[in-house]
C-alpha cells in the first residue's frame, strides 16, 4: 500500500494514544485541503501490510497504543489494501478510526460497506472549507459526521478545541498534523 506518513504514536487522532496512518492518493481534492501533498497516487511511499502490522506491534509495546486511526489522502481509495489492513489490524484487539472524505450514502452505494466490519468510528465526509470548524478535535468542518460502528468509543469524551501535533522524524524533517487556526500564532 502507498502511504504518505505513520506517526507512531499520535495523541490528536483518537482517544487516547494512537498510531496514525496517513494514506496517499486521493481523487476528491477537497478546498482547502490540509494534505494537498498526499493527493498524487505516486507520491508518499510503499509498504508492506505485514511490516506496517510489526510497527502497530512495537507501538503498542512501547507506546500503550490504544488504536490506530487511518486518514488521508483518501483510504477508500486503496480499498484492497485497507481492508487488509483493518482485518488484522482488529485481530490485535485495539480500536480502529477511519476517515474518508466520502458521505456514508456514497460508502453504501458504491459497494464499499465492508469497512463498517472493521471500524469502530467512522469519520465522513469532506472537507468544506467554508464550514471550517476547529471546536472538535476529531474533524475540520461542521458538515462531517462521525459514526460510531461499535460500542467501543461511545462513552469518550469529545474534547473541544483546535489541536496540532508537531512532528520530528528521523531525518529531521518536521511535520505538523491537526487543525491549526492559525500555525504562527501557535509557535509565538
Amino acid at each position: 500500500m502507498r502511504l504518505a506518513h505513520i506517526n507512531n504514536n499520535s495523541s490528536i487522532y483518537g482517544f487516547g494514544n494512537s498510531f496514525a496512518i496517513w494514506m496517499q492518493g486521493c481523487s476528491l481534492k477537497c478546498k482547502g485541503c490540509w494534505n494537498k501533498s498526499m493527493h498524487d497516487f505516486e507520491g508518499g511511499f510503499y509498504i508492506k501490510t505485514e511490516d506496517l502490522i510489526i510497527q502497530i506491534k512495537e507501538s503498542i509495546e512501547k507506546n500503550n497504543i490504544k488504536c490506530v486511526t487511518i486518514l488521508g489522502g483518501e483510504p477508500l481509495e486503496q480499498l484492497d489494501e485497507l481492508l487488509e489492513l483493518m482485518k488484522l489490524i482488529k485481530k490485535l484487539d485495539i480500536g480502529i478510526i477511519l476517515y474518508t472524505g466520502y458521505e456514508k450514502e456514497e460508502i453504501i452505494s458504491s459497494g464499499k460497506t465492508a469497512i463498517f466490519d472493521y471500524a469502530d468510528l467512522l469519520i465522513s465526509g469532506r472537507y468544506i472549507e467554508e464550514r471550517r470548524n476547529i471546536n472538535n478535535h476529531l474533524f475540520g468542518s461542521d458538515n462531517q459526521v462521525m459514526d460510531f460502528l461499535t460500542d467501543r468509543y461511545k462513552n469518550e469524551n469529545i474534547i473541544n478545541g483546535a489541536y496540532v501535533e508537531i512532528d520530528i522524524d528521523e531525518s529531521g524533517k518536521i511535520n505538523m498534523y491537526g487543525y491549526p487556526d492559525d500555525f504562527f500564532d501557535i509557535i509565538k
